[in-house]
């Protein structure tokens, strides 16, 4: 009869000062999601890397916190940007779905607070 250790989860990635790289799920998938764009062609990672080194240079100049959660906000900014002008994305019914999105994770928010 053989011992076996049950398979064992991994936790969060962690940065070198021993901190999760990411907090929250969304975070990992903004960056997957620009990887996977450049890896395709969608832009480039020179634009990429312009896009989001734009964005925190706005924030600082916004006087936006130089912390994590900034950093991922200016993730986003650079990401939608980018998306924008390399794809044929109407930016009407972009909104429409994200109000749509805003929506039903309000709408569900209510609901799990409710139980």
């Amino acid at each position: 009869m053989t011992n076996k250790t049950p398979p064992v989860s991994p936790g969060p990635l962690l940065s070198v000062d021993g901190d999760p790289v990411f907090n929250e799920i969304w975070q990992a998938q903004a960056l997957g999601i620009s990887d996977t764009l450049v890896q395709n062609g969608v832009f480039s990672a020179g634009a990429w890397s312009q896009a989001l080194g734009d964005a925190l240079k706005q924030a600082k100049i916004e006087g936006e916190a130089d912390d994590q959660e900034n950093y991922y906000r200016c993730v986003l900014s650079a990401l939608e940007s980018l998306v924008m002008e390399n794809s044929n994305i109407n930016p009407q019914m972009l909104d429409e779905k994200l109000s749509d999105l805003e929506e039903e994770r309000d709408h569900h928010a209510r609901k799990t607070e409710t139980r």
